[in-house]
């Protein structure tokens, strides 16, 4: 059954998508403009799909259909004819690929630049922290959330104000 019986596009082969997508290529270069269609995909994205084949379809114009049918053939015996041997894959893998391994060029890496605001604030913290921990100094006693709390924004502040001068600059 035809889901559109009265396409212009004719089934030209059948196969896996690894196949087809090199026989499009191929009629692409040939000047055949072809649609690939995989049902498999289709259901799953449609939702309803769980098992499915790997075979996918192309397809072709129909007045495009005989050279198309030559051309399919003929790269199929190519394929056929041209099986590399194990030894000959081995070192294709070990080549670079020269797409695969062309990395990026270098960028600057960005570093976090604190505002003169921010740094105000962490100064600002710093000295009030240290003022409510003074009467430490005095022999009073405090309660341990007052001490630990600031305490630890002492440490956290002290940290972010060293580290801002201590980056270089870019």
């Amino acid at each position: 059954m035809n889901i559109l019986p009265k396409s212009q596009y004719e089934k030209i082969f059948n196969g896996s998508q690894i196949t087809t997508q090199h026989i499009k290529l191929v009629l692409e270069e040939a000047g055949i403009s072809s649609i690939i269609r995989d049902d498999g995909q289709s259901a799953l994205r449609g939702g309803f799909g769980v098992a499915h084949t790997n075979d996918v379809t192309l397809l072709v114009n129909k007045k495009d259909v005989l050279k198309a049918k030559h051309i399919v053939t003929s790269t199929l015996e190519k394929i056929e004819t041209e099986k590399i041997s194990d030894q000959d894959l081995e070192a294709l893998s070990q080549q670079n690929d020269p797409v695969i391994s062309m990395t990026k060029p270098a960028q600057k890496k960005e570093t976090y630049r604190r505002s003169p605001f921010n740094l105000f604030i962490n100064v600002a913290l710093i000295i009030y922290s240290a003022w409510r921990l003074s009467p430490l100094l005095k022999g009073e006693t405090l309660s341990t959330l007052r001490i630990v709390a600031s305490s630890g924004i002492i440490i956290f502040c002290t940290w972010t104000v060293i580290s801002h001068f201590s980056q270089k600059k870019a």
